[in-house]
């Protein structure tokens, strides 16, 4: 069964096991994050701890040592700088080379939107290049809406930004207390006429 282990969970070398993986092309590995892995254990978790990351790792429960992938959510209050200045989003996430086109990826993409629903978010932000046909794909098979095309600025290439809504369970007490409100005001305004 895969699942998600936080990073603060995870232990440096299996880390620094999933950053060696990715060989001489760095470029690949897609997280910043991670690529602290270089300048020792003491940066690479003051890096996380010390911004709005939060960073996952997916691993295999009879396995929990050898990393998948990654994924990160950024936190929702800054939903709307990715709708009106970034091209990034709310989630990045990637897969070690020798595990891609195994359908982790979608596996990953759908774990991290489960964690933004805890979070409470209503709707996320993802963008990838153009040409990354299986980042589109994994994105559109979560629900993943297009909404605009746009030329990235560090890479020069063309890019997508897709949305996806969100709908955060309600708990049992929360559905209570609304139901209460509603009951209140309807008694408020029927003594009013």
């Amino acid at each position: 069964m895969l699942k998600l282990v936080h990073a603060m969970d995870m232990e440096f070398q299996n880390v620094k096991n999933y950053y060696d993986s990715f060989g001489g092309d760095k470029i690949d590995l897609n997280c910043y994050a991670i690529a602290q892995v270089e300048n020792g254990p003491q940066k690479y978790f003051d890096y996380f701890i010390n911004s709005e990351l939060n960073l996952y790792y997916l691993v295999k429960d009879e396995n929990p040592n050898y990393i998948i992938g990654f994924g990160t959510i950024e936190d929702s209050e800054i939903l709307n700088y990715h709708k009106d200045y970034l091209n990034t989003g709310n989630i990045g996430y990637g897969i070690r080379p020798t595990e891609r086109k195994k359908g982790y990826g979608t596996i990953l993409f759908g774990l991290l939107l489960l964690e933004c629903k805890k979070f409470g978010m209503h709707e996320v932000c993802v963008s990838c290049l153009k040409e990354n046909i299986a980042s589109s794909e994994v994105i559109k098979k979560n629900k993943g809406k297009l909404k605009k095309e746009f030329l990235d600025d560090e890479t020069e290439k063309y890019g997508q930004k897709f949305w996806i809504k969100l709908h955060p369970k309600v708990s049992c007490r929360t559905k209570r207390l609304v139901k209460r409100t509603k009951n209140v005001i309807s008694n408020w305004i029927s003594e009013l006429w």
